[in-house]
């Protein structure tokens, strides 16, 4: 199966922003007050976790020029169940060009925190080299446990679009049926490309795991977790969910 994987850089190393772009943290592109998703159990602003725009090869989001958001609730990490798809601790949510401004969104009054962001300079098509036809097997524990610890390792566990869920946990933590696995956001920032600036949340990754030079402090999805993406397309914008796991 074929994914695309994120080729980052640190948000200073680039220009800035003139439109809404693919990025990893950061202040959401366009985005109105009242587009932007409050925690509904502390009530507070949530924080950007990715803002992704419409491909048809990597995330087909049904047309040109929309965007995906992805959120969740930092004001109190751990105390708002952000994990849970259907809390209201998070939010994943498509934006049809018409309502995007033309400028970054003004940060709500009560200061959510902004997190680390980077900035994607180009994706990276890869192959695992599973088959299509193993997709359904990676959604139940049922399947997973059939294809065997060979198959499973051939997932990727960093971020990226496309491919099928590198689970930590079980797949039955997924929303169901009608919902397609678009991509998955892993907790820390994978640089493939060598930072040009220096930042305290970044390190040298000597290991080289999966690829990447360096690694940078990303979103707080509890101890080395992952967020799953998933879609499913109605009559009007395709809607969106996310969750995540962790150890």
């Amino acid at each position: 199966m074929r994914y695309f994987v994120p080729d980052i850089r640190v948000a200073a190393e680039v220009p800035p922003e003139t439109m809404a772009r693919d990025k990893f943290g950061g202040i959401g592109w366009g985005l109105s007050r009242d587009r932007w998703p409050k925690c509904q159990e502390c009530g507070k602003s949530q924080s950007l976790l990715a803002q992704l725009t419409h491909d048809r090869e990597r995330l087909d989001l049904g047309r040109p020029g929309r965007v995906l958001f992805v959120f969740q609730c930092n004001h109190d990490p751990g105390m708002c169940s952000t994990w849970d798809a259907r809390c209201g601790a998070n939010a994943c949510f498509v934006v049809d060009p018409e309502e995007l401004g033309d400028g970054p969104a003004e940060l709500p009054d009560d200061g959510p925190l902004v997190e680390n962001e980077v900035v994607v300079a180009q994706w990276i098509e890869r192959d695992d080299g599973l088959r299509t036809s193993l997709t359904p097997a990676f959604f139940s524990a049922d399947g997973l446990n059939s294809v065997g610890d060979d198959i499973r390792k051939k997932v990727s566990w960093g971020t990226r679009l496309g491919g099928v869920p590198r689970w930590i946990q079980t797949p039955e933590q997924g929303p169901g049926s009608g919902w397609q696995f678009v991509g998955q956001l892993d907790s820390t920032h994978s640089f493939l490309t060598p930072p040009k600036v220096e930042e305290t949340w970044i390190w040298e990754d000597r290991e080289r795991w999966e690829g990447r030079t360096h690694a940078g402090q990303g979103p707080n999805f509890g101890d080395g977790g992952i967020a799953y993406l998933f879609l499913r397309h109605l009559d009007a914008a395709p809607q969106g969910c996310v969750f995540w796991q962790c150890g």
